[in-house]
């Protein structure tokens, strides 16, 4: 069915006038009766009765008037949905995040992003820097944030911020108490790590491995949160980011080993598919990510 006629045929019912739609439609009256007998020749049916008094919907004319009604509002609807999503203001948000960005960096921003845009919805995926990346590669994650090495192909890396993860222990541990460490004091020492395939985890090793550190024995958390509450309750020693531990440094639950050269600074990174377009609801995240936490209404 040809929309045009369609509106043309609106037009005309909602006026009841040949002359008071080609006004309305900018064309000529001539024209615009041709246009409509050409519709009813295709439609194979009348749809109005023509008389002095103006144009009169057959019957044939008042059931395709209630499908064009709801038809057009339908219409409406889409561009009014379409015009939300190009703001921002509706539609899909999945992210995709390492641990401690997934923790501790990205929930207050979340939170403000639906104070301001309650209708978007919003998912966020916590796991490895291995599993993120392949995410935004398989298009499960519009964005993805993470910590460590990028392994996959085809994807574009942001630096978006900075953290330092540092070795600590409880503060009864036997390293602690000593006024002087070297790395080598760390050779043997029961260590707290996270999974395999966790981008800290790739770092911590690469650094020990250049301090020639030998790696006592090793337990694996599969999250942050678990790693340092074990390392709070003594378990040996742990590499933590600072951004998820400033309470218990600051209250004493843990102790930072002054091991400056075994202190990591890495990068926080964003990654998403190259060349892949950016949608509105993203850009607006970015935006408000890249504001100061104090500016975020």
């Amino acid at each position: 069915m040809n929309l045009h006629h369609l509106a043309i045929f609106t037009t005309v019912a909602a006026t009841g006038s040949l002359t008071a739609s080609a006004r309305k439609l900018h064309v000529s009256q001539p024209a615009l009766s041709r246009e409509l007998k050409a519709f009813e020749n295709r439609l194979g049916v009348t749809l109005f009765e023509r008389h002095a008094k103006g144009m009169r919907l057959t019957q044939a004319g008042e059931v395709l008037n209630r499908y064009a009604v709801r038809l057009f509002e339908l219409e409406r609807t889409a561009e009014a949905a379409m015009r939300e999503i190009a703001g921002a203001m509706r539609g899909r948000l999945t992210l995709g995040a390492s641990n401690t960005i997934g923790t501790y960096v990205l929930p207050p921003v979340l939170a403000a992003y639906r104070r301001q845009r309650p209708r978007v919805q919003i998912s966020l995926f916590v796991g490895n820097t291995e599993q993120v990346s392949q995410g935004v590669d398989d298009m499960l994650f519009m964005l993805g944030f993470i910590e460590g090495p990028l392994h996959v192909q085809g994807l574009r890396v942001t630096v978006f911020q900075h953290d330092e993860i540092v070795p600590v222990a409880a503060p009864d541990h036997p390293l602690v108490k000593r006024k002087a460490l070297k790395p080598s004091d760390l050779s043997g020492e029961p260590l707290l790590m996270r999974e395999h395939g966790s981008g800290t985890r790739e770092l911590i090793a690469a650094a020990l491995q250049r301090q020639n550190i030998e790696q006592g024995e090793t337990m694996e958390f599969g999250n942050t949160e678990a790693l340092k509450r074990a390392a709070v309750y003594g378990g040996g020693i742990a590499w933590l980011p600072r951004i998820c531990m400033r309470n218990e440094l600051h209250d004493g639950q843990l102790r930072e080993l002054p091991l400056r050269e075994l202190a990591i600074t890495r990068p926080l990174m964003m990654v998403q598919r190259e060349n892949a377009p950016m949608e509105p609801a993203a850009e607006a995240f970015l935006r408000l990510l890249q504001q100061p936490a104090d500016g975020r209404a």
